[in-house]
Parts: structure tokens; C-alpha cells; sequence
């Protein structure tokens, strides 16, 4: 994966991680952590970007200790592809831009830690916070504050914050992990504004694997304007292979979506799109998945009923950890 954040944003991170530092018998093992984010992405029909303010890391053990790590990214780290920034570059004073999730998926991650030194055990969950500084930005650039209810801090428990439970081992050799937000299923308007309501799952990054390829200008109905890199389509993912293309509501089948862009690769434009943090299995037992295509606006709110929500090119992929598989949409003789 891409890291924009140290060398990264993507949500998810090709990361080499460094031998533990050891010390004597008497100190306590370390080894390193990384931490990236990227997104499922969200309707950009009236959202443009939603900038989160992350400030810092909690990550819990077994044995109730916990590590705190705080989000200090140097400034080469962040651009306006990664960060929602006020100017051009960022001069590395505080604070930190917001995180740009909106902007992120595929190979495209942020590093929210990077190689830090925490110690050797078992995490058993990690907890991300981030200030009030967050907000949406809609596309005629107007911000709106952005909350978060369960995450916000109360007088009883001042440490709260975006809380995902699983447990991982950091052995000797470090850990890589990626956390994936869902937008379109975390992101809600409700009278009082926007409302983030946080879907997300965390992974080992040595686990995961994307699926990625270019879309045919027939199935977009429209081509470059050389100004507007969105093509109004995404890739809808499944688990399991034969599966029948449904849309987003609750309990959707939709395992993860990604948006098609137009993006030019040396010289070659075309319609691309990349579904990255995919759970990957081995070359002789990889995990199977179902991808199709659709240009249709899609309420993540409501089960589609009417065929208002069209599928076309499903097709079976399977995926290989740390591997990218490519699955082309291409339009009928």
C-alpha cells in the first residue's frame, strides 16, 4: 500500500518494521507499531471531504496497561491529498490539519503512527481520539462541524474516543495494522448537523490484499473534462464468490466499496479504481470475493427496492495477501 503519511495517507502501508529494542533483562521488551487509516468512501453528491482532527492513539493489553501515542506527523508528511489544509503546505506548527479521509482508499493510506516503540504483548484494543476541530466540507465549501457522541469525553470517563475491540500480539518483530472506516455507513445528518456514528474494522496489514482495475468508458457514460477527476461510480466488494450485487442499508452484504476516478498512470488515462484492506488469504487459498459496478446514486439509509441502484460486470476475485489482484470492467461487443 501507498503510505502518504510518512510516506503516506490510505486509511492504509508498506511498512518495514525494525527488530525489537530489547535492553537488559530488567527493561521492559519493545517493539515497534505502526498504525494507518484509509475509508470506504462516501456519496460525494454533495460532501466534498470529511476532515478528522486525530490527536492521539490509546492501545490497551491484556494485562491492562495502556500505551498512549500521540499524532505528530512532519510536515513532508502532509499534503492537500491526505490533509484538509486552509492553505497550500502545512508550516509543521500546531495544530495538526485534519486527517482528509474522504480522499483515502485503495493504496492510499495515513500513518497515524509510524515505527513507534510500544511494548511487546497483547493489544487487546485500540482507541483513536481526535478534537472538535473535525468537520465536513460540502462542494460549494462550506464547513460543518462534525460530532461524534460516543466518542466525545464525559465527566465520568474523559479518556472516550473511537474504540475498535480486537486483539493483536506485538511480537519481537513489530505490527502493522490498518483501520478502516466505513464513511458511508459512519457518516449521518440528523437535525442537528452531521453525526459520525463510526463503522470500522481493524487489520493486520501483512493480511491484507486490493483488488484494483480500470473501468470502460461505455460503462462510465461520460469522459474526462479534464477538471472533475470523479466519474460518479463505484465498485461495490462482497465476501464469497457468486454473490448477488445488493446496495447499502443496514446489514447490507456489502463488504466495501470503491469510488472509479479517472487517473492518469504514465502517460495512460482512464477510469481506475482500487479496493484496498481486503483480508487476503495464500496463493494456495486465497479469499474469495465478488466485485460489480454501478453508476447509480446509492442510499446507504434505505434497501433499494425499486431498481433504482444498477449492477452490471460481477464477477468472482480472489485475493492474495500483500498482493494487488486486477478485475477490469469491460463494456460488451
Amino acid at each position: 500500500m501507498k503510505t502518504m503519511g510518512s510516506a503516506s495517507l490510505a486509511v492504509v502501508v508498506a511498512t518495514v518494521l525494525s527488530a525489537c529494542s530489547g535492553g537488559s533483562d530488567s527493561s521492559p521488551q519493545t517493539a515497534p507499531l505502526t498504525l494507518q487509516v484509509t475509508d470506504a468512501p462516501i456519496d460525494l453528491t454533495e460532501i466534498d471531504a470529511v476532515c478528522i482532527a486525530f490527536n492521539r492513539i490509546t492501545v490497551h493489553y491484556a494485562g491492562q496497561e495502556e500505551v498512549t501515542l500521540e499524532y505528530n506527523p512532519l510536515a513532508s508528511q502532509v499534503n492537500d491529498e491526505t490533509h484538509c489544509l486552509t492553505g497550500t503546505v502545512w508550516d509543521g506548527l500546531p495544530p495538526v490539519p485534519p486527517v482528509r479521509l474522504s480522499a483515502l482508499g485503495g493504496s492510499l493510506t495515513v500513518a497515524l503512527a509510524e515505527s513507534l516503540l510500544v511494548p511487546v504483548g497483547r493489544i487487546t484494543w485500540v482507541r483513536l481520539h481526535f478534537t472538535d476541530n473535525s468537520y465536513v466540507l460540502d462542494n460549494t465549501g462550506g464547513e460543518h462541524p462534525l460530532r461524534c457522541p460516543s466518542c466525545e469525553p464525559t465527566d465520568n470517563n474523559t479518556g472516550r474516543g473511537f474504540k475498535l475491540n480486537r486483539t493483536f500480539e506485538v511480537a519481537s518483530g513489530g505490527l502493522a495494522l490498518t483501520i478502516d472506516v466505513d464513511l458511508l455507513k459512519s457518516l449521518h445528518e440528523d437535525s442537528t448537523g452531521y453525526v459520525l456514528r463510526p463503522t470500522a474494522r481493524v487489520e493486520n496489514t501483512a493480511a491484507l490484499g486490493t483488488i484494483a482495475g480500470t473501468v470502460d468508458e461505455a460503462l462510465v457514460g461520460s469522459t474526462y473534462d479534464g477538471l472533475t477527476t470523479e466519474t460518479g461510480c463505484a465498485v461495490y466488494v462482497y465476501e464469497g464468490h457468486g454473490i448477488t450485487p445488493d446496495d447499502h442499508y443496514a446489514n447490507s452484504p456489502v463488504f466495501s466499496t470503491a469510488r472509479v476516478r479517472y487517473t492518469d498512470l504514465l502517460g495512460d488515462l482512464a477510469s481506475r479504481y482500487a479496493a484496498g484492506a481486503l483480508p487476503g488469504g495464500t496463493a494456495a487459498q486465497p479469499t474469495p470475493y465478488t466485485v460489480a459496478l454501478t453508476c447509480d446514486a446509492d442510499d446507504p439509509e434505505a434497501d433499494d427496492q425499486s431498481g433504482a441502484v444498477n449492477f452490471t460486470g460481477a464477477q468472482d476475485v480472489d485475493v492474495v495477501a500483500g498482493q494487488t489482484t486486477p478485475a477490469d470492467f469491460v463494456a460488451p461487443p
